[in-house]
């Protein structure tokens, strides 16, 4: 299974690979908005795991920007707890789960799991 990690941290990026690659998910990865919907179209993720901060880039916005796009993929939200306003509107739109910062690895591997339906 193919997923497509969606973050600006260098450090939180790696860190989220390793963890997947380390359960034998395919990982790819994109910092930016453009190159996120190209890498929808072309890997087709299972699941894409969005960071809600990326700088410029809102993730509802981005989330709103892959939905657009008709992305077959489930969606993970990276998110900080105290943005619980966003975190509804995203639950609201159609995410599958969400994950506050900072987490743990063994919640990490365990929502990505259940969103990806190989528990």
């Amino acid at each position: 299974m193919k997923v497509l990690i969606c973050e600006s941290e260098e450090i939180l990026l790696a860190a989220i690979e390793f963890r997947l690659k380390k359960i034998g998910l395919e990982v790819i990865y994109s910092k930016k908005r453009g190159s996120i919907l190209e890498a929808i179209s072309l890997e087709k993720p299972d699941l894409i795991i969005v960071d809600a901060d990326m700088g410029k880039q809102a993730g509802l916005e981005i989330i709103q920007q892959i939905q657009d796009q008709d992305a077959a993929a489930n969606i993970l939200l990276l998110i900080d707890p105290d943005e619980e306003e966003q975190t509804i509107k995203a639950l609201k739109m159609g995410i599958v789960d969400f994950l506050s910062k900072p987490f743990k690895p063994a919640e990490l591997i365990l929502r990505v799991k259940k969103a990806l339906n190989i528990l």
